[in-house]
């Protein structure tokens, strides 16, 4: 019998983002959302940054549910960009915050160096106030929006193609092997985000490729992912199956247009047990 996808009351949520990466939710926000749509356990997998670990874990305590620190990184691996979700980890492990930090600077330096050659080119990026999010922060990919909502550029497209005249296609990334080494010297049950997922700048991960990551220290796969069709959500099961592998389940909310799912804990009991963590009860 197939088991039910959501279970209100008693959800777990292992993949969100909040305003320290590309989400828009605050902490408040995301916890309260959480806990409006039945989510027992959350998680915070901000990109590259583990900024908001600890006000989420201090809101998530204030109202009763469980909450696991997250985080997903950006790794490279044979030319190829994939996201580790990072979780339990030790926070003050000062490997992981170097890495972090690189990484950071590096975005950051990159941003900067498209505003200046975009400047350098007579654009005024006027529409920047118009694509800031709440905190005055903007990311890479606002800054051809800006181009569009300031009437410099007719589309995205022509505007991405403009941003990226000056050679900067590339993804700030951290090489894999280094990911995984820190990742599990600071202690990380280390999953592989929406593996069955092709995007600019995410690669699928075939069953080889996940095989290469398993032997660099791969604790699991997120098989259950909006973006996974069947096929893909059955072939990942059967893979993790196979190599003793945790299964985990992510709404990858960003902000109101998907809010956390609560995923069955069953669909992901094999994580739970990584992380030590019993399955949630329903409050009384």
């Amino acid at each position: 019998m197939q088991l039910q996808t959501k279970m209100p009351g008693l959800g777990v949520d292992f993949h969100m983002h909040t305003l320290a990466s590309d989400g828009l939710w605050t902490p408040d926000t995301l916890v309260e959302t959480a806990v409006t749509q039945g989510v027992r356990i959350i998680t915070v997998t901000d990109h590259d940054t583990i900024g908001n670990v600890e006000p989420v874990r201090l809101k998530a305590q204030a109202r009763g549910i469980g909450f696991v620190p997250g985080l997903e990184l950006t790794v490279g691996w044979k030319g190829s960009n994939y996201h580790l979700l990072m979780f339990n980890f030790d926070p003050t492990d000062s490997r992981l915050n170097a890495l972090l930090e690189d990484t950071q600077y590096r975005v950051l330096q990159k941003k900067e160096k498209i505003l200046n050659y975009l400047y350098g080119l007579g654009y005024q990026l006027h529409g920047l106030d118009h694509v800031r999010r709440p905190d005055g922060d903007f990311m890479i990919y606002d800054i051809p929006r800006a181009l569009v909502r300031g009437n410099e550029v007719q589309n995205y497209d022509h505007a991405y193609s403009v941003c990226m005249g000056g050679g900067f296609e590339e993804i700030i990334n951290q090489p894999a092997e280094l990911g995984f080494e820190i990742g599990n010297a600071a202690g990380a049950v280390m999953v592989l985000a929406h593996p069955g997922r092709s995007d600019p700048g995410i690669s699928y991960a075939s069953d080889h490729v996940l095989g290469e990551f398993v032997e660099m220290g791969l604790s699991g796969v997120e098989a259950y992912h909006y973006s996974h069709s069947i096929e893909a959500m059955e072939r990942l099961v059967r893979f993790a199956r196979k190599n003793d592998l945790a299964i985990s389940c992510g709404s990858d909310s960003h902000n109101e247009a998907r809010k956390p799912m609560p995923w069955n804990p069953e669909l992901c009991r094999t994580l739970l047990e990584r992380l030590d963590i019993e399955l949630p009860a329903i409050a009384a």
